[in-house]
This record gives structure tokens, sequence and C-alpha cells, in this order.
């Protein structure tokens, strides 16, 4: 497993894996703004979809999917959006479409999602936006068995 920590804050990386695993797991469809204490809340999930990088404005969009096929039919998966900080180390860290991904709610920012773009199945209605606070862990793929080699 991979953490991933932007913030302007220097942490140890051993606290923020500590972090995500004393984090409550949620599934998705639970997303909300009005979600008690998010910062002690993460999202175990998979990579289905990544837009590609844009430098000019430095943001990267990825969709989450809950792990179990069968929840992602009916508000199952998530839009993310990373900005800034954020969305480089996501690029540095390599993710790739079937990684496992447990991403703590530190630092969220709740946006109505307008976008239109939505694949296969229901979306919850916030899409999640990250600027310069993201805890993030990448697991292995679950096709090949290794970490962001497909």
């Amino acid at each position: 497993m991979e953490t991933i920590e932007a913030s302007e804050r220097s942490s140890d990386q051993d606290n923020e894996t500590t972090q995500l695993d004393s984090s409550v797991h949620i599934p998705i469809a639970q997303l909300t703004p009005l979600l008690p204490a998010p910062s002690s809340r993460s999202v175990k999930s998979i990579v289905t979809l990544i837009c590609s990088y844009s430098s000019s404005t430095r943001a990267l969009t990825v969709f989450l999917a809950e792990t179990g096929f069968r929840l992602r039919r009916i508000r199952g998966q998530v839009r993310v959006k990373f900005l800034g900080s954020s969305a480089k180390y996501v690029v540095q860290s390599k993710i790739g479409i079937g990684d496992e991904v447990t991403l703590g709610l530190d630092g969220v920012d709740w946006r109505k999602d307008e976008a239109g773009l939505h694949t296969p199945g229901k979306s919850v209605e916030w899409e999640l936006e990250f600027t310069e606070r993201l805890v993030m862990e990448v697991g292995v793929c679950q096709y090949c068995g290794t970490m962001n080699n497909c």
C-alpha cells in the first residue's frame, strides 16, 4: 500500500496511515455534506475512470466506485476532483483504473455534481473536491495483482 499525503503541513507518513486505519469506513451512498465528523471518515473504493490531468488548471478528476460491484448500481459511485498539490500527488502516484483506494474525507469540499458526465449506474449527488489536504492510500489492482501496472 502507498499512502499519499498532500498538505502544506509536514506530516509523518506512518501517522497518515494510522489516520486511515483508525477512520470509520462508510459506503459511497452515505456521502453527504451533512456527514458528522468527516475528518474521521473514509471511503474504500475502486478507480473506474480517470480523466486526463490538466497542467494548465492543475486538476485531475477520478471516478470511484464501491468495491462490491452490486453496490455500484444504486448511488455507489462518486466523482472526485483533485486540484493543486492534491492533483500533483495523485498523478505522481501513477494511480490506475482498477486500483483499490482508501480516501480519507479530511479536507474535502463538497460540490453539487452538475457536470452531466456519468458512468453506468448511479452516482451520489455530490462531487468531492480536494485541494491542499489529501489522505489517500492506493492498493493493489484487483485485475492484475500488481500496483499501478495495468
